[in-house]
This record gives C-alpha cells, sequence and structure tokens, in this order.
C-alpha cells in the first residue's frame, strides 16, 4: 500500500496559450430572464425612493431632512434632538446588524439586487444601452472611424451620465439642507458654500 505515484499531483506549466490582454473595453451585455426583470424593478423603485425622499412633506416640513445646523433630525413625525442620540445610535445599531444579518445570510441578494452601487450603475447601462444600442453595436461602432453619429451618441451619453451624477448629489445633499432651499439656492447661484462643495 506504498503507491507513492498515486499520490503525487502533477502540475504542468502551460506555456502553449498566451494569457489573454487587456482589450481596453468592457461591453456589457443586456440579460434577460425573470431575476433580470426583478432586480431592474427594485432598482428602479430604491432609486426612485431615493430621490423622492427629500421632497416628501410631513405636517409642513421636510420628511426627512438630517439638520446638521440645527443640530435634529426629521424623519417623519419624530424629530431626533442631540440628547436623542442614544435612541438614534441604537435605530443604526439596529439597522447595521440587519444589513449584516442579510448580507451574511443571502450575500448575493444584497450585492446583486438592493446595494446602491448595483442599482447606479444597471442605471448607468441601461442609459448606455438606450443611447448607443448592444454590447454588439457598441462594439463595431467603436471598431470603426469616429463619425458624427457616433461622437453625437458618445457625447449624449456622457451629458445624461453627468445629469444623473448631478441629480444623485442634489438629492444626497437634499436630505442635510431642505430641499427647496437647495433647489432656490441653485437656480439663483446664492447657495450657502457647504452644499455647493
Amino acid at each position: 500500500m506504498n503507491d507513492t505515484s498515486s499520490s503525487r499531483i502533477d502540475v504542468r506549466v502551460c506555456t502553449e496559450t498566451p494569457r489573454p490582454r487587456d482589450q481596453g473595453h468592457i461591453y456589457v451585455r443586456a440579460q434577460q430572464g425573470r431575476w433580470q426583470r426583478l432586480r431592474r424593478r427594485l432598482g428602479w423603485g430604491l432609486m426612485l425612493l431615493f430621490l423622492l425622499g427629500p421632497w416628501l412633506q410631513w405636517n409642513g416640513q421636510q420628511a426627512i431632512l438630517l439638520d446638521w445646523e440645527a443640530q435634529r433630525f426629521y424623519l417623519f413625525a419624530m424629530t431626533i434632538w442631540p440628547q436623542d442620540l442614544t435612541l438614534l445610535a441604537l435605530l443604526l445599531m439596529v439597522a447595521a446588524f440587519a444589513l449584516f444579518f442579510v448580507t451574511a445570510w443571502l450575500g448575493r441578494v444584497w450585492c446583486g439586487f438592493l446595494c446602491p452601487q448595483t442599482v447606479w450603475t444597471f442605471w448607468f447601462i441601461w442609459v448606455e444601452e438606450k443611447l448607443e444600442g448592444s454590447a454588439n453595436q457598441r462594439r463595431h461602432r467603436d471598431q470603426q472611424p469616429a463619425t458624427l453619429d457616433s461622437c453625437l451618441r458618445k457625447g449624449s451619453k456622457h451629458l445624461v451620465w453627468l445629469l444623473i451624477a448631478f441629480l444623485s448629489g442634489f438629492t444626497f445633499v437634499a436630505y442635510f439642507t431642505p430641499a427647496g432651499e437647495l433647489a432656490k439656492g441653485l437656480l439663483t447661484l446664492s447657495a450657502a458654500p457647504w452644499p455647493v462643495f
């Protein structure tokens, strides 16, 4: 039973096939199916919730406002003052543990369906698909010499991406500064320095 030939691992270095080189571009292909539809709907719903959050009104004030200057947080009918920080800390700990639990239990559900990075990535990919076409069309167009059509498509795609970035940044800041004041300040170029920064 002392067969040493069967306990050896045969390791061979493959020199016939060269390593793939970086081609420079990744062309994301649209996926179809039930799970993709679910992912798309969840993504659009979460994005809509994020974008509309600062505009929700509750009893004449912004429903979700984390007002650092006035040192109070508004969450619908609840106002959290600095002395309520232990309540806020408890709420954040529960949220963090819920996130850890869901990630450990159903990691792909969080990463593939609910993670903000995933939602924004699919939003940008959706814009690219609508303005430049499918992955094969984009690949074919990039291999051709630049034309007015391809430049307009790429330029409009990047312009829409910039608008999405501006809208996302504005919405995020509007959770900390009243949304109406922020919009008015940006339109009249009289916004306070820190929200503009």
